[in-house]
């Protein structure tokens, strides 16, 4: 099986679309448990990163595009609702690399 398959692959995204859910709200209700919700999901995040490691030390495929300063802002500014935004965003670029490489992958 490959290794980016959609079955592979998809318990990163399943787990985010619950979050996705649940954190704006959290937001909007000013509710201190979005940091945690907001931790879990950027660990997740993390944990996709590194299945989509290629060589130990290399950066992951899975990366969007100045992805290393987005992470950042998030880490930062976890408080503000533009780090969900931001987050979002690189699951969002994150699933559609994956995509490709799943039938990149697929093909070889």
């Amino acid at each position: 099986m490959n290794h980016f398959s959609r079955e592979n692959i998809q318990r990163f995204f399943e787990s985010w679309h619950e979050w996705q859910k649940e954190i704006p709200q959290l937001y909007e209700e000013k509710d201190d448990l979005v940091h945690e919700k907001m931790n879990e999901a950027l660990q997740n995040y993390y944990d996709l990163l590194k299945y989509g490691e290629i060589e130990a030390g290399e950066p992951s495929i899975l990366l969007p595009l100045n992805g290393e300063e987005r992470l950042a802002f998030i880490k930062k500014q976890q408080a503000s609702r533009y780090a969900f935004i931001q987050l979002d965003a690189l699951y969002d670029e994150s699933q559609k690399k994956a995509a490709r490489l799943s039938i990149t992958f697929k093909k070889s």
